[in-house]
């Protein structure tokens, strides 16, 4: 949030020195246990990821946009990702330490997105969430909007919880993960050199001997040569691999053609005779190679690192009882795309071997099994992570860490770990999400070299007819014949109003003489109807409508509607018949239907208010009205109220097209039609109470629906960059 705060509004060159400084501050700490290998290990990698951060910085002024909160949240998050994507595959392969998404590995809610987008679809969310926390505390007094921006970052919060993880349902394996150890003061290397470790492995695999386990597993370097090139290692570990019997994957340090060498996992049958080989496809730059050797050799500390891998080319699969098992390597773990591929290839059971003995006791080795919690999300599998020295791990597919062993201890991690055959999302189409988020800030970028090419042109184009250079609108209300002579029908839904309808009638017909009422009854069993109809014979200012059953609200007020246009009222009005809406409040909105297109009875502008109302009731229209101006930017107060006046013009002209919503969408649809279409709207304040008689109309599909239509309707108008404002009268 800092770091968007200062960004906003600044010019490229200087967002890109802003985000290189917060870069050196952000990842000089991330990757401070880098430091025991000299400054020389740790500044020149901080530097190059800071370059990440400039380029953020240098980009974000052109996407961001003060006014528009939400879509600039959106395109901050977009771009964030799709930077980190690029700074994970380039230079050297990528590094992707320090990925914001890794943040979230013990959020329950947010996790199972990464089933889907990759932890990259967890770094939009991070992003997009801070950029909409900074939009509320930097709108000082405006508490609908405020209210708005943070009920879009609780739902981005909380639907990715809705997200269904696939379930291990395949074969058990008994796993146990050897942590033979290495001594503090031999941890310092990239790799280990002493026999001592593979001798601490040996003998704590013996132990398993008494109860042998479906798969052993031995971490990275726990043997610091090929056996096969030294008989007397050969001879001790395949000895201690028939004494348990079971099939053990071992970490080794191999020789290559050229003086390179192997980085391997062997696969040991259970009487120790050595099945496969993987050899490690992603080696660590400046770990396990020197890239431009020649132009470094005289950087002292690259002598951690006197010969360069030979890097494989090849996934490799080993086949333990009928369960593949696939075996990146280390540093290969931090790389979503490569990791997955393991499972694309038909792994059941992801195992993890690591020595970050080098790190000593940073954090360095809890945060690799925290890049492991994210790829067991992501793929859906179980993975064990088995490293020399610790922290060893068996993380299930939900990302939640079942066992882990200390540092620096020797320890036996066992337990029966379930396999899985499917595939989730992420592991079928890869990374899609921070490609879509890519082509998503070129379009941004592209838009906006457009409009500064526009305006270096010359002068700006004229706006267009009806709007001023602020894209506000300026067209006149249509014109009203006669505003005090104007024929009003009041339209007023029924079902089971008994109690009340005669009381709202009365009040409606007080309102003027000019004032007319059509009650549109759905075969009330209350009676209702008949008694709509009595008072119908001795008053021609009321009129009936009755239809067979219960058809909904919204069709109940478009026939009422098309009934008074055909009729020739100059106003119709919608209004409840269970005196929630005051007839006393009805000549305040004739006043504005004066004045404006709509007029539309509010709760929520100065004067209006709520009685009778539950504090929930209260503040679930407060969310739902929030809620649209912040995905349709509808600048009214109350878009949901059902107390409102129109123009016959405007009526007629909303009916063109079919209104597809019920309930508050119905309400929210109307009033953003008539906004686009660039009429007048107008609120005054009205006292809404809740109804003493009958049920309420509010259902959870009624809010559903609400929700789902405004988001479309946000949605789409978003994609069409359809950027209409309307000149909205107080």
């Amino acid at each position: 949030m800092p770091l968007l705060w200062v960004l906003r509004g600044l010019r490229s060159r200087r967002g890109a020195l802003i985000g290189f400084a917060f870069g050196l501050v952000y990842y000089g700490i991330v990757l401070y246990w880098l430091l025991p290998f000299g400054v020389i290990a740790w500044l020149p990698l901080v530097i190059s990821q800071s370059a990440y951060a400039a380029l953020f910085g240098a980009l974000i002024p052109m996407l961001w946009d003060e006014g528009r909160p939400v879509r600039s949240a959106g395109a901050a998050a977009a771009l964030w990702t799709a930077v980190e994507w690029v700074r994970g595959v380039w230079p050297l392969g990528g590094f992707t330490w320090g990925a914001l998404g890794n943040t979230q590995h013990a959020n329950g809610l947010l996790l199972p997105l990464a089933s889907v987008t990759g932890v990259w679809g967890v770094t939009f969310v991070v992003v997009m969430v801070n950029a909409l926390l900074l939009g509320t505390v930097s709108r000082v007094g405006e508490w609908g909007r405020r209210a708005g921006l943070a009920a879009v970052a609780a739902a981005a919060v909380l639907l990715p919880a809705l997200v269904p993880l696939p379930m291990a349902a395949g074969p058990n394996l008994d796993v146990a993960v050897v942590q033979g150890n290495v001594d503090k003061a031999e941890a310092a290397s990239f790799y280990l050199t002493s026999r001592q470790v593979a001798e601490n492995h040996i003998r704590l695999h013996e132990r398993l001997a008494s109860d042998p386990p479906d798969l052993a597993v031995w971490p990275e370097n726990s043997l610091d040569v090929d056996p096969t090139t030294d008989p007397g290692l050969q001879a001790d570990v395949t000895t201690a691999i028939r004494a348990v019997g079971a099939p053990t994957l071992a970490g080794a340090v191999t020789d290559a053609p050229g003086g390179r060498f192997h980085n391997q996992v062997l696969f040991y049958s259970g009487q120790g005779a050595i099945l496969g080989r993987y050899s490690k496809m992603h080696p660590v730059p400046f770990g396990e190679y020197v890239p431009f050797r020649p132009l470094l050799g005289w950087v002292e500390q690259l002598r951690y690192v006197p010969r360069d891998i030979a890097p494989g080319h090849q996934f490799r699969l080993f086949d333990v009882r009928g369960v593949l098992v696939g075996t990146p390597i280390c540093f290969e773990n931090t790389f979503p795309d490569l990791f997955r591929r393991f499972v694309s290839a038909g792994a059941n059971l992801m195992v993890v071997t690591t020595n970050d003995s080098s790190y000593a006791d940073s954090p360095a080795s809890r945060e690799h099994v925290i890049m492991s919690q994210m790829r067991a999300v992501e793929t859906g599998r179980w993975v064990v992570q088995a490293a020399i020295s610790g922290e060893s791990a068996l993380i299930d597919p939900h990302g939640r860490v079942r066992l882990h062993t200390g540092l620096f201890v020797p320890a036996i991690l066992r337990s029966s770990v379930p396999t899985s055959s499917s595939r989730t999302v992420y592991v079928r189409f890869g990374d899609w999400f921070p490609w879509a988020c890519g082509m998503g800030v070129l379009g941004g970028l592209l838009a906006w070299v457009l409009r500064r090419r526009s305006v270096h042109k010359g002068s700006p184009p004229a706006p267009p007819a009806g709007e001023s250079e602020m894209g506000e609108r300026r067209q006149a209300p249509l014109p009203i014949s006669g505003a005090a002579d104007a024929k009003v029908m009041v339209v007023l839904p029924t079902y089971n109003e008994r109690e009340t309808v005669v009381a709202v009638l009365t009040g409606v017909l007080a309102a003027g003489p000019n004032v007319h009422a059509l009650v549109v009854d759905d075969n009330s069993p209350d009676g209702t109807g008949e008694i709509v109809a009595a008072l119908a014979e001795n008053e021609p200012r009321v009129r009936l409508l009755e239809r067979s059953g219960k058809l909904g609200l919204a069709s109940a007020y478009l026939l009422g509607f098309r009934r008074a246009l055909e009729e020739g009222f100059d106003v119709v009005v919608e209004m409840d018949a269970d005196l929630s809406h005051r007839p006393e409040d009805l000549p305040r909105l004739l006043q504005g239907v004066a004045v404006h297109d709509v007029t539309i009875g509010s709760r929520y502008v100065d004067g209006g208010e709520v009685s009778n109302w539950s504090k929930a009731r209260v503040t679930l229209s407060r969310a739902g009205n929030a809620y649209a101006r912040g995905m349709l930017r509808l600048p009214l107060a109350d878009a949901t109220s059902g107390f409102r006046a129109y123009r016959a013009p405007v009526l007629r002209a909303l009916l063109e097209d079919r209104i597809r919503s019920d309930g508050y969408a119905f309400q929210i649809e109307l009033a953003y039609r008539a906004w686009r279409a660039g009429f007048h709207i107008g609120e005054v304040p009205i006292t809404f109470r809740e109804r003493e008689h009958g049920r309420s109309k509010l259902s959870r599909r009624i809010v559903a629906e609400a929700l789902l239509n405004v988001a479309a309707w946000g949605i789409r108008d978003r994609l069409r960059r359809n950027d209409q404002r309307s000149g909205m009268s107080p």
